[in-house]
């Protein structure tokens, strides 16, 4: 079975990759684009097959009956108010992180796909990585003992090279820097590898590049989690070499794991991830240190493979084909409590003070 999905906003630095993950896909007939600038709706129908030819208003493609789910791509700002009308129109919604300004902002989204009964997905791509997915089965099958320590680094290109007039180096737009853009995704990662809340945030952010934005280039958190650990995050524009943009520019990134038992660590290189174990539990005596090597498909998609997978099976849960939990489809509670962590992780950078997280009742 395949269907008509709606695509809104075409001139998001992702929304290249999510058409062709669109129109990679055989679950979906057709793509009905739209933005607000009638050029940039001219250029996709012209570049992509799936794209509909005819130039319809927003109104016109919420009121479609035969567009059951919606890829949301626009400016942080505008992204709530989008998921509420969709919502209220009857669409699944596939959304770009971290999906609002703040977690405030986010509440009438949530709100309005409760009550219209729609599920909604951000495109939190790492969760469906093979790397990650180990982890996580290492953690839960008690390789790790009790989680005490997490670290966490995702480093990147500089402003310079990813056009420092873009709105996501304007607060009033984008809300934050480095934390917003991609920290985001290792938010969501520490809450999804440890099954633990984040309860404290203590950050430090700064803008050290040289390029005129009124957002952090670089951040520093220190988290306390439910279980009690101390996690670290550390991000930044920071790399001076690489691509110029927002496909493949460049990263170093890593994600180490301890706990009272043993220590879990990933790394990647490209297409190339490495999970390392060692482990002093009983159950892995006998191969106490395990590495995990994986090769990632080249796939011409937003996140590649794990990112195609990810849509293919929130179509699929959308159509009622299958049925799928937050522990392989990130939801829209997740989405809210990435954006809780980011609120006091700005408010504690703002005041010089530990701040506690805000978690709304769900």
């Amino acid at each position: 079975m395949s269907i008509n999905v709606g695509m809104i906003g075409l001139t998001h630095p992702h929304s290249d990759l999510h058409l062709q993950t669109l129109h990679s896909l055989d679950a979906v007939a057709g793509v009905v684009v739209w933005d607000p600038d009638p050029a940039a709706v001219a250029n996709a129908q012209g570049r992509w097959p799936k794209a509909e030819s005819s130039l319809a208003s927003l109104e016109g493609v919420l009121a479609r009956e035969d567009v059951p789910v919606m890829v949301v791509a626009l400016p942080n700002r505008d992204v709530p108010e989008m998921v509420v009308r969709a919502a209220r129109a009857g669409k699944h919604v596939l959304c770009e992180k971290p999906c609002a300004r703040s977690a405030a902002e986010f509440l009438p989204a949530l709100a309005a796909l409760e009550k219209a009964d729609r599920r909604f997905s951000p495109f939190y791509l790492w969760r469906r990585n093979p790397a990650i997915l180990r982890m996580r089965d290492l953690v839960a099958q008690g390789a790790m003992g009790r989680i005490t320590s997490v670290e966490m680094r995702l480093v990147t290109t500089q402003v310079r090279m990813r056009d420092p007039s873009h709105w996501l180096f304007r607060r009033q737009v984008a809300g934050g820097g480095i934390l917003s853009w991609l920290g985001c995704h290792w938010l969501d990662l520490l809450r999804y590898l440890t099954g633990e809340e984040v309860e404290q945030v203590s950050a430090m952010v700064g803008s050290m590049g040289g390029e005129v934005i009124d957002v952090e280039d670089v951040a520093s958190l220190s988290m306390r989690l439910t279980g009690g650990a101390v996690a670290g995050l550390y991000a930044g524009y920071l790399l001076a070499g690489g691509r110029p943009g927002y496909v493949s520019p460049g990263y170093d990134m890593s994600i180490i794991l301890r706990g009272t038992q043993g220590t879990l660590r990933h790394q990647a290189d490209g297409n190339r991830h490495v999970v390392t174990m060692e482990s002093h539990a009983p159950d892995w005596e006998t191969a106490p240190r395990q590495e995990f090597h994986f090769l990632l498909p080249e796939v011409r998609a937003y996140g590649g493979a794990h990112g195609l997978e990810l849509v293919a099976r929130f179509i699929k849960a959308a159509v009622g084909d299958i049925g799928e939990s937050s522990a392989v489809l990130p939801g829209a509670v997740d989405a809210l409590r990435v954006l809780e962590i980011l609120d006091a992780a700005y408010a504690s950078a703002e005041s010089g003070r530990t701040t506690a997280v805000e978690r709304t009742a769900s």
